[in-house]
Order: structure tokens, then C-alpha cells, then sequence
């Protein structure tokens, strides 16, 4: 008996060995605060917002080393960004919306989604603030269920594709993560 249990465990530490080994990825996250403005008709109104980006990281390796027990990365492997997007509209201190996107790698990482009046809008890292580009027009793709992939064009005239997961205009930051 104190075999079978001496077997059953060796092959739940290799096993786990073995899935441990398989995950080739490493996630990244960072957390930033900016602000940015509005214009209401009569008035700009600032608004601030949280920015958690996560970056997960395809790790791959050279086939040549692939015996090697330090072996060398390929840099340009695929990453999937997500960012999750806080907006506080108003002077209370509670986040009201909230809008969770993906992109792949090849996109620029300097450009969040936020909302203007109701209408999501595209807009890039200026220091501590956002600036929102007035020209860039979300074109929608396609929709599956809740989800929707949108385009726009950036300034250098390539496509940039992403994938929005959540948007939330009424969000309630007690009620989810």
C-alpha cells in the first residue's frame, strides 16, 4: 500500500512538472492614472481615468537551443494586450464606467478607448494626460454576442484591429472587480 501512494505522488509531481513546463507565457501589468477633457457644449469638463494594462508574453525559444537548459528568446514573439479602462465622469471619487479591450502586439501599446459623450473614442498618452483624437473614427467590424471588434486608422495610415470585451457605462466598482 505505502507503494501505491509512493507511485501515485511521483506521478503527480512529474505531471506537474510537465504542465509547469508547457506554459511558455508571462503576463506584465501596469497600472496608470490620467485625466482628460471634454467638451459639454458650455463648458470642458476634466475627467479622470485608471488604465491597467496587462501584456501576456508568447515565450518562445530558438530551435537550436533547444537542448540547452539557458536558452535564447525570440524577441518578436506574439503578445496579447488587455487593457481595462476606469472612467470617473463626475467630482465623486467612484469610477462610473468601465471598458475592458484587446489587441495583439503589432499595435501601438499608446492608445486607450474612453467615452465621450456616448460614444467610445480613441485617444493617446500625452504624459499624465490623454489627449482624445477628434479626426479618428471607430469603424465597427463585426459583433459576437456582447463583444465588438472595431478599426481605425492611425496617423501613419496602418489599420489597428481590437477586440472590445466590456463596455460598461453605468458601472457600479462595488459590484465587480
Amino acid at each position: 500500500m505505502n507503494n501505491v501512494k509512493t507511485i501515485i505522488a511521483s506521478l503527480l509531481l512529474v505531471s506537474g512538472v510537465t504542465f509547469a513546463q508547457e506554459n511558455n507565457s508571462e503576463v506584465l501589468q501596469t497600472t496608470t492614472s490620467k485625466t482628460y477633457n471634454v467638451n459639454m457644449g458650455d463648458k470642458m469638463v476634466k475627467r479622470s481615468v485608471e488604465v491597467t494594462t496587462e501584456r501576456e508574453n508568447t515565450i518562445m525559444h530558438d530551435e537550436k537551443d533547444a537542448n540547452k537548459i539557458d536558452q535564447s528568446r525570440i524577441t518578436d514573439s506574439v503578445a496579447t494586450i488587455t487593457k481595462t479602462v476606469k472612467i470617473d465622469n463626475d467630482e465623486d471619487d467612484a469610477f462610473d464606467e468601465k471598458i475592458v479591450f484587446s489587441y495583439e502586439s503589432k499595435t501601438p501599446e499608446d492608445f486607450v478607448l474612453v467615452s465621450n459623450a456616448d460614444e467610445l473614442v480613441v485617444a493617446i498618452d500625452e504624459g499624465s494626460s490623454l489627449k482624445i483624437l477628434e479626426s479618428m473614427n471607430l469603424k465597427s467590424k463585426g459583433t459576437m454576442g456582447n463583444k465588438a471588434t472595431y478599426i481605425f486608422t492611425d496617423d501613419k495610415g496602418k489599420d489597428i484591429e481590437f477586440l472590445v470585451e466590456e463596455y460598461n457605462k453605468d458601472w457600479d466598482m462595488n459590484d465587480s472587480k
